[in-house]
């Protein structure tokens, strides 16, 4: 059953700390490689002021924040990151939803790319990605080590 959504639109900064609270339910799938929460309010705050994190609200329940994504914009290239959904509310479309609000923002805006980094354990998200169009370009160190259970590095996809 799809829920009913409203459009997507920019967060505000009064919603970090939903938005940190979601991001950080939805990749509690990581748990198993990665310690700890995946972001903290002050990384959203300061996200903020290179980008925008772009939300799908539940219409039903308009204080309610299904879904997330960061997106930023440098030098005619895009960034998709943070991709989140609730995980109530996944295998609805929303990511593809979110992913395709960053493509339009970065269209308009004259990118010639967009990136994404994905950890390399999350094998179940690159077939998700190939079928959008995201090819893998490059292999990049894990930026946290301290945090890695198990050894990893990040593949980017373009």
């Amino acid at each position: 059953m799809q829920l009913p959504l409203s459009t997507i639109r920019e967060a505000t900064e009064t919603e970090t700390d939903q938005l940190v609270a979601l991001i950080n339910r939805a990749f509690r799938a990581e748990d198993f490689c990665i310690i700890g929460d995946r972001i903290h309010r002050d990384e959203v705050l300061d996200r903020r002021r290179h980008g925008a994190f772009l939300v799908i609200d539940d219409d039903a329940e308009r204080a309610t924040i299904k879904g997330v994504v960061y997106c930023s914009i440098a030098n005619q290239r895009g960034y998709l990151g943070l991709l989140a959904v609730d995980p109530a509310a996944q295998g609805q479309g929303l990511s593809r939803r979110l992913i395709g609000a960053v493509e339009t923002r970065c269209r308009d805006a004259g990118c010639d790319f967009i990136d994404l980094t994905v950890v390399n354990r999350r094998e179940n998200l690159f077939p998700f990605y190939i079928k959008l169009g995201y090819a893998p370009t490059d292999v990049l160190a894990f930026p946290v080590p301290e945090r890695m259970k198990l050894p990893l590095h990040l593949i980017r996809l373009t």
